[in-house]
């Protein structure tokens, strides 16, 4: 079928979107030199994915995206600039479940810590609800493929267990928005592009506070013993009404980028 002008001018959009969204990252420190955001190509959902050619984040600019196969992260097009050594942590995370649409890989140092070792990492205020009341996983590539990786996911085998511990902990439930990585950082996912920017930024945000929080307890077990954590109720109920105020956060950090 070919494509109408409309649905040509949704792709369009959909690249300048997918650049602002790196260099929104970029912009909040979430990534630096390093890290990356996909979305599904909206010509082929099903079957690729967009992401930008191997470039820092802050400079990807629209022609620097390229379609990718989901089936095994190789380009659409042949003759494609390189890309990144892990994309097959989107293309696994893709195959795996429908219900994503963009997925953020991060280096933050914010977060690191908490993939460090068992310290929760909960949803400390309502606008990181999507949190949860609970943990999210710890993935350790070393536990599935031996001590001696260099710790990236560089092919679908270690993408696949990667995508594995976003299952959703209850059959109904939704795939898991964030699983932090040992000495890797994190990766997070989200059914659209910009809640997937939102959701990034306020995840580093929660980091923050939680570690302003052990601080101020005088230390991190102080802290878990005595943080009155956001419940699982307040995190569904807070997390809906957010869903429908993240084109709001969208425009300021677009504006960030035009100043």
């Amino acid at each position: 079928m070919a494509q109408t002008d409309s649905n040509a001018d949704y792709y369009t959009q959909c690249l300048q979107d997918l650049s602002l969204a790196s260099r929104i990252l970029a912009h909040h420190g979430i990534v630096d030199g390093f890290g990356h955001v996909s979305c599904r190509d909206p010509r082929s959902p099903k079957d690729h994915y967009l992401l930008s050619r191997n470039l820092a984040p802050a400079l990807v600019k629209p022609e620097d995206i390229v379609a990718w196969r989901i089936a095994d992260a190789e380009p659409v097009d042949p003759n494609s600039p390189r890309g990144f050594l892990e994309r097959c942590i989107h293309s696994e995370i893709y195959r795996q479940f429908e219900d994503v649409e963009a997925v953020v890989h991060f280096h933050s140092p914010d977060i690191i810590p908490f993939g460090l070792m068992p310290i929760p990492f909960r949803a400390v205020f309502h606008m990181a609800s999507f949190l949860g009341a609970e943990s999210p996983p710890i993935f350790d590539i070393g536990d599935a493929f031996g001590p001696g990786t260099d710790m990236l996911i560089r092919n679908t085998a270690h993408g696949a267990a990667l995508a594995a511990t976003f299952a959703p902990s209850a059959p109904s439930s939704p795939t898991r928005a964030l699983v932090l990585m040992r000495g890797h950082g994190a990766t997070l996912t989200a059914t659209s592009l910009k809640l997937g920017i939102f959701r990034a930024v306020y995840t580093q945000i929660n980091a923050r506070i939680l570690t302003s929080l052990s601080a101020l307890a005088g230390g991190a077990q102080n802290a878990v013993q005595g943080a009155r954590f956001l419940t699982s109720e307040e995190c569904e109920a807070s997390a809906a009404t957010n869903a429908g105020q993240v084109t709001r956060a969208w425009d300021v950090w677009c504006g960030e980028l035009e100043n």
